[in-house]
């Protein structure tokens, strides 16, 4: 009788720390296999940094599966899991660099991963229960171990790969996810491995702002090709057509063109934004809505400039307003070009190129403007007074001949 008091009080002291355990567990949607599961001790939480623990789970044939502290992958405190090829698996501790593969961190502020027990290779799950004793904060962040904060993870399928080597270099990612976790709700009562004994699971109430993506490379280099080429090359080619031509229709139908396609470049833009969890979160996404957004009143602003010229045969404020707005903002785009550059991490000699097709390009369009409006000025200056009075050009080309006397307007 006595022993049946003895286990029944065991199995009620076991019933109240389970009961206590409030571990949070999240299974991506846009994989099978893979799910997260984090718990933190309430000694942690009082002192404000201790002790977290995460167990990362993802189906053995996978080549590595990565937990991450942190809103974006760039400057994210990472967690990374792959098999060592002797039954076993390796831990990682890494630093998140833009969109480049993340690479060892062995700074002084780099996590301190303690690999638990019940890990391993079983079937055709690998399982990593890990300890952290200092991952509240990092080098380039930190979150409150009893609050809100964020969350990324990722994972690679199988190719065979696996290394004992904890500096060994990884393939991209074929999809990320990106969460929210209040840790307060992720509490356990013992600083000790939470997942032994079959707890790999708890709640999962702590879990906000899901972001599950397939990530698609391909939309982010279409979107930098298409800006590129257009603020490059096209928007600037387009707008010397009116000097060199004197053909509004011709300098109006290509900038329309260039138009549409911006509109297609930056919605491919707001895409590979949305899939990096970095939509308005740094200076060129933010830089490049609102280029796009101030050219959206760019055509009206042209018709407007096309109806004074054709009604006054002279250029007003309007046509001012068009050419220097229109200009600026092809000079914004430039930049925020190179901006997008650098956010992306491509390799220097990528960015020396963009600079100085960039510089070129600018270059010789300055001087365009500027030998035609020279030339523009010496005709009048050598024209009669008859001819110092016909109305100038749109952007420095010679004086239209009054109706009658020559070639009509384009």
């Amino acid at each position: 009788m006595v022993q049946l008091k003895a286990s029944g009080a065991t199995l009620v002291g076991l019933a109240s720390t389970l009961a206590s355990a409030a571990i949070q567990t999240f299974c991506p949607g846009n994989v099978n296999g893979v799910c997260y599961t984090i718990g933190v001790p309430t000694s942690s939480q009082a002192a404000g940094r201790g002790n977290i623990y995460f167990q990362l789970k993802a189906p053995s044939s996978y080549d590595w599966v990565a937990l991450g502290t942190g809103s974006t992958m760039a400057n994210c405190n990472i967690f990374l899991v792959y098999k060592d090829g002797r039954g076993n698996l390796t831990v990682s501790p890494r630093r998140g660099t833009r969109y480049t593969q993340p690479t060892l961190d062995s700074s002084s502020t780099a996590a301190k991963l303690t690999l638990l027990s019940g890990s391993g290779i079983s079937g055709d799950v690998m399982t990593a229960n890990l300890r952290c004793s200092n991952c509240e904060s990092w080098s380039s962040g930190s979150m409150s171990l009893n609050g809100k904060g964020s969350w990324v993870g990722g994972w690679k399928s199988g190719s065979g790969f696996s290394s004992a080597s904890t500096s060994a270099s990884i393939d991209q990612h074929d999809a990320t996810t990106g969460f929210d976790l209040d840790l307060s709700q992720a509490s356990i009562q013992t600083d000790s491995n939470p997942f032994l004994g079959g707890a790999s699971g708890g709640g999962n109430g702590g879990f906000s702002n899901v972001n599950d993506s397939n990530i698609n490379p391909n939309i982010l280099l279409a979107h930098g090709v298409i800006m590129a080429v257009l603020f490059v090359l096209m928007f600037p080619i387009a707008s010397m057509l009116m000097p060199i031509l004197g053909k509004w229709k011709a300098h109006g139908g290509f900038q329309m063109f260039n138009w549409v396609f911006m509109w297609i470049g930056f919605g491919l833009g707001i895409k590979a934004a949305m899939e990096r969890r970095m939509l308005m979160t740094n200076t060129h996404t933010v830089l490049g809505t609102v280029v796009c957004c101030l050219l959206l009143i760019q055509p009206a602003l042209g018709y407007a400039h096309h109806r004074h010229y054709v009604k006054h045969q002279r250029r007003g404020v309007i046509s001012y307003v068009h050419i220097i707005y229109g200009q600026m903002l092809m000079l914004l785009g430039l930049i925020n070009g190179g901006l997008g550059l650098e956010l992306v991490g491509v390799s220097n000699p990528i960015i020396v190129a963009y600079a100085i097709v960039s510089a070129f390009v600018f270059v010789v369009y300055a001087i365009v403007k500027v030998f035609l409006m020279y030339k523009a000025r010496k005709v009048v200056d050598n024209s009669g007074p008859k001819e110092a009075t016909s109305p100038p050009s749109y952007e420095g080309q010679q004086a239209r001949p009054q109706q009658g006397q020559g070639r009509t307007y384009a």
